[in-house]
């Protein structure tokens, strides 16, 4: 098979031949179909393009393996840097990737010629750890003469959606229980509470200012972690609103008093999964807690749209593991040929396995159902 860089295919490739793009474009509906089979955002190509375009300075391809057709079988995307390392599209924006395929055999012709490609440094962030990502990825860089190093983390929060609001509420604790009726009963002495889904593409400018106002008004906006703070992630979250918009993806869900938005989330649903990805909530009114009743409503409202679980991302922070004890573990993957340099060690090895010690540290004991594709 033959690995060949170009805009486009001018033709109809041959079964196995596999090409890299460097635009989704021309094939975006069946990258697509593949990304929502790994029920995640962060693979389709509206979030890849805007990542890109945001992180990636000119160096994401799209690696496909094409039947015979035309048509994917398997695709990746990944970016090179100066140095020839190649590296996952992750980071504290996107947190989720794999390799999408049909099937076993096609995950494995596509990853055996991106090896073939011989980077010298691979570096693989966000994958679930589970037979067909992680532990795939690291046994067959192990057979074709990479050191491998894996680590583990974060243990994001999953919570298995039950058939009504009712059920889930029976799940949780009573303290939780009690907890969000006292502070309903507290707004709703202070005004008129209302909770609404925005983000369709016929109220998405207006939505969408709201959120990111809300989002950088409080201590996001004071420690410049807000999405507006930086030009770059606030182009990755404007971008991909568009695109999840016009797909029916985006959820912008706003906890309101009196007409005024309190608290308000940017996320998704797609392929039977809520994905919480950005909140916010107006300081002013934290004696209220407006997170607390904010995420209620939002399982409330992804339950009665028929939603099968929903992913919290990142840590297992208390505000998360209060509503599930499910994880669901990812793990991210170095490997290099030959000798690292000490400083390479370092900085890619021990800082980071450092850090994970201490993000579990900080996650409830208790936090061990783990969610996932079996092994």
């Amino acid at each position: 098979m033959k690995l060949s860089i170009g805009p486009r295919a001018p033709a109809l490739p041959q079964e196995g031949t596999i090409r890299t793009y460097t635009d989704v474009g021309p094939f975006v509906d069946e990258w697509n179909r593949l990304a929502l089979d790994a029920g995640t955002p962060f693979m389709t190509g509206e979030w890849l393009s805007a990542w890109s375009n945001a992180f990636g300075h000119g160096r994401c391809h799209w690696t496909v393996l094409h039947d015979g057709n035309g048509s994917i079988r398997a695709g990746a995307c990944l970016r090179r840097t100066r140095l020839g390392k190649l590296a996952s599209t992750t980071n504290d924006h996107g947190h989720d990737w794999e390799i999408l395929a049909r099937d076993p055999q096609a995950r494995a012709e596509l990853w055996s010629a991106l090896v073939r490609d011989g980077a010298g440094r691979i570096q693989l962030g966000g994958m679930l750890e589970h037979a067909d990502g992680a532990r795939f990825v690291s046994e067959e860089l192990e057979r074709a003469g990479y050191r491998v190093l894996r680590l583990p983390g974060p243990f994001s929060p999953w919570l298995t959606l039950p058939a009504s609001w009712d059920e889930l509420m029976q799940n949780v604790s009573s303290s939780l229980r009690a907890q969000v009726g006292r502070r309903r009963r507290m707004l709703e002495r202070e005004g008129t509470v209302t909770f609404r889904v925005g983000g369709s593409s016929a109220t998405l400018a207006r939505d969408l200012e709201i959120f990111l106002a809300l989002e950088a008004s409080g201590w996001k906006g004071r420690s410049g972690t807000a999405i507006t703070s930086k030009a770059s992630t606030n182009r990755l979250y404007r971008e991909f609103a568009r695109g999840a918009a016009a797909q029916g993806w985006l959820r912008l869900y706003f906890l309101e008093l009196d007409g005024e938005a309190i608290a308000a989330d940017y996320g998704c649903a797609l392929a039977g999964t809520g994905v919480f990805i950005k909140t916010g909530f107006n300081e002013d009114h934290g004696r209220l807690s407006p997170g607390l009743m904010l995420r209620a409503e939002v399982l409330r409202s992804s339950i009665e749209e028929g939603l099968a679980g929903y992913d919290f991302l990142g840590q297992p922070d208390s505000y998360k593991t209060r509503w599930t004890s499910e994880v669901r573990p990812r793990v991210q993957i170095f490997a290099y040929r030959g000798i690292a340099r000490p400083g390479y060690v370092y900085r890619k090895t021990l800082r980071p396995m450092l850090k994970s010690v201490r993000d579990r540290m900080t996650a409830r004991p208790w936090l061990t159902r783990r969610h996932g594709r079996s092994s």
